[in-house]
């Protein structure tokens, strides 16, 4: 049985990474859909730990 671990790269099978086949253009619209992807994620949903997150930005 093969285990899998997040710290090791995943065995490459023939393929090329798709990060060194984009143009730069491409890489620049990627890292910023991704960074709104995960703005979006971490943003605070109404009314679910608004406290929280106001006492946290104050210290």
């Amino acid at each position: 049985m093969h285990q899998l671990s997040f710290l090791e790269p995943p065995p490459q099978q023939g393929g090329a990474p798709v990060w060194h086949s984009l143009d730069e253009e491409q890489r620049a619209r990627l890292v910023a859909r991704l960074a709104r992807l995960i703005a979006n994620a971490i943003a605070a949903t109404p009314g679910e730990h608004d406290d929280e997150r106001t006492e946290q930005d104050h210290r």
